[in-house]
């Protein structure tokens, strides 16, 4: 047991700062600096308390001998407080009984007091003797050397078990990693083999249907070569027999002279021209070379050329940054101490697909999260007013940020885009009225792909349109049309990371998926299905998830639509109203990275947010022109700081919150 005791303070005499030279020597010069002590009679008791403890040091002025309590109780009573105290050897200790060989080793002598150092102040980290107690040590913890040493030693065993037994569990953990490495050279070699194995598999169905389908190609030569062979040799036989006929006919006509025989000659030939007439029908061939492959479907070929997935089920995604450094430390329990640490990041080197990778960002290539956040009910920035000069607006529709820091805007009945920096000073602007390429018919929704190229559904020229960064036009899918790829009055876009294109095609009710070239993928919709699409009614804004779905804004129908990532299933949120989770007329949304949903609520005059499972999280604005207030909002974009673009159409502006 460690005597701990808060002293009281000190005389008037005490200082408040001691002199450098008088400080006292840290642990490591304390324990070299042995010195020997001013000698006194061990045998000596204590002449004051009377209870036969042993004396150790003895007040000149009293001229009794004093146990260690008794000279503390000396420095705290008024009239005994100035007497001189002599401090003997420290060969033994009041309070332990015999003497530590340790504590016999840290003996050394205040260089200010001469005394010897007795006591180790816990609050300070120093040793002190008594006049340095009562004068720089005033109410601070202290306990005596002796006592210091052992708790020391036994803190130093805890310590060294404790290190053997981090040892112990490194040296498995070295054992295990070990393992496991060879565990994913084994479980590698088996993945491939099944790879290869399925592969084969397909190699050999494929080869399979080819023979057959060869087989049936043959079957069919072999038949119509039959048939038409067959046809031919009876329109051989016929020539025969009308060449027959045609030379007796005319040896007939030249060689008779008698009328009788050129009568008979032709009867003959009237019956043989009767067999030959119904050849007539015959003269056309009885087969045609109408043979034709019809191949499988686009999508088959996608799929063969995609099949199979690897899932990696990366482990390490336990390993998390520390917050004042570059180490990693290991998500273990009751670990909190650095492991190892990592030059780089070995993940950038390494791409496992759609697997592990996000499939859409608000903002490709930010380089934090984008995490919608509730800034309040006042935007932090308002910029654009209603005209035709630069960085005015006239009904504006879409919006979106880029990794640049650049906010753009679809400036529809001005029939241009404009960009403008994170403090809405306009930048620049391209595009104006016109079919030609480059030009635009009321654009509407924007977005940007993972090389910051702008894309622009160009409304009502029926078609998108891309753009580089600078504005450059690059090129233009899409027309006028029922087909797939056509569109009729496209609303919206969005792009995800494998630079697929999600439009929305409001009046033919669907939405379509491209490629970055704008190939066809798939759709979404009841588009041609009598009253069917009434389930899915002019959709207007879309958003890719995180996940890889898409969220459509249902505008006719008051909801939202979320279309799983194949196209085939929905679910639904929201329904027509103005409470919470109820929409009126919903137009532009977009996703934060992690998958919380952010809504233009039109007709409701406000922006709804949510959590991905469609949780209600907060809203802001309500009609009005003051700053916070909306009219109609349309476009909805998000910054990198995760702040909400708004599109505040009616008043003919942007708002960030």
């Amino acid at each position: 047991m460690s005597c701990c005791k808060n002293f009281p303070p000190s005389s008037p005499l005490s200082r408040s700062e001691s002199p450098s030279s008088s400080d006292p020597p840290d642990m490591e010069n304390f324990i070299s600096n042995i010195i020997a002590n001013v000698a006194l009679d061990d045998n000596s008791l204590c002449g004051n308390c009377e209870e036969g403890t042993s004396a150790f040091s003895k007040c000149i002025d009293c001229r009794e001998m004093l146990c260690d309590a008794c000279v503390l109780a000396h420095k705290r009573v008024r009239l005994t407080k100035d007497h001189r105290i002599s401090l003997g050897s420290l060969g033994s200790s009041p309070h332990s009984g015999n003497p530590s060989p340790l504590c016999n080793n840290f003996i050394s002598l205040c260089e200010n007091h001469k005394e010897p150092y007795r006591l180790f102040c816990q609050t300070c980290k120093s040793p002190s003797c008594s006049e340095c107690l009562l004068e720089e040590h005033s109410n601070h913890q202290v306990t005596y050397i002796e006592d210091m040493i052992e708790q020391s030693k036994e803190i130093s065993l805890k310590l060294v078990v404790e290190s053997r037994q981090a040892i112990l569990k490194i040296r498995e953990s070295i054992d295990t990693v070990q393992r496991m490495n060879e565990s994913v050279e084994i479980r590698t070699h088996q993945v491939s083999n099944e790879i290869r194995t399925f592969t084969r598999r397909l190699i050999s169905s494929l080869e399979d249907r080819e023979a057959e389908l060869l087989k049936k190609v043959d079957q069919i030569r072999q038949y119509k070569g039959k048939m038409l062979m067959a046809q031919q040799e009876s329109l051989r036989i016929a020539l025969a027999k009308l060449a027959r006929t045609s030379d007796l006919l005319t040896d007939s006509i030249e060689t008779s002279q008698n009328a009788l025989d050129i009568m008979i000659g032709n009867e003959k030939a009237e019956a043989e021209l009767k067999q030959i007439r119904p050849f007539s029908m015959e003269l056309v061939p009885c087969e045609d070379d109408n043979l034709m492959f019809i191949p499988a479907e686009s999508g088959f070929l996608r799929a063969i050329s995609q099949f199979g997935s690897i899932s990696p089920n990366l482990a390490t995604q336990i390993i998390r940054p520390m917050a004042r450094n570059n180490s990693f430390t290991c998500n273990i329990p009751n670990a909190n101490y650095s492991i190892f640490s990592l030059t780089k990041d070995y993940s950038d080197d390494l791409d496992f697909g759609q697997t592990v990778n996000i499939r859409n960002r608000p903002i490709f290539g930010a380089s934090k999260i984008v995490k919608v956040r509730d800034s309040g009910p006042l935007p932090s920035l308002t910029f654009g007013v209603e005209g035709e000069g630069d960085g005015q607006l006239c009904r504006p529709w879409g919006i979106c940020c880029n990794k640049l820091n650049q906010i753009i805007v679809a400036d529809r009945s001005n029939n241009r885009i404009q960009v403008f920096n994170t403090s809405g000073a306009y930048l620049f602007k391209f595009g104006s009225q016109g079919c030609s390429p480059g030009q635009f018919d009321r654009p509407a929704g924007v977005a940007v792909n993972t090389y910051n190229d702008i894309i622009v559904a160009d409304k009502d020229n029926h078609r998108i349109q891309i753009f580089k960064n600078n504005g450059t036009f690059a090129y233009t899918f899409g027309e006028k049309g029922i087909r797939n790829g056509q569109f009729n009055y496209p609303w919206d876009v969005a792009c995800n990371s494998l630079n697929q294109i999600v439009v929305s095609d409001t009046r033919n009710h669907r939405i379509q998926l491209f490629n970055s070239d704008g190939s066809y993928i798939t759709k979404y919709g009841f588009e041609g299905t009598s009253q069917m699409w009434k389930h899915f009614d002019s959709p207007r804004g879309v958003a890719f998830t995180p996940q890889g779905g898409v969220i459509v804004t249902d505008f006719n129908n008051h909801r939202l639509v979320v279309v799983e990532a194949n196209f085939q299933n929905a679910q639904f949120l929201g329904q027509e109203g103005a409470s919470f989770k109820q929409f009126l007329r919903p137009q532009g949304l977009i996703c934060d990275d992690e998958g919380r949903i952010i809504v233009a609520d039109s007709r409701n005059n406000r922006i709804q947010v949510f959590e991905r499972n469609g949780s209600f999280l907060f809203k802001l604005g309500q009609l009005g022109k003051n700053p916070g207030e909306m009219d109609r909002p349309s476009g909805i974009g998000l910054t990198p700081e995760g702040r909400i673009a708004v599109v505040d159409f009616g008043n003919n502006r942007v708002q960030i919150f």
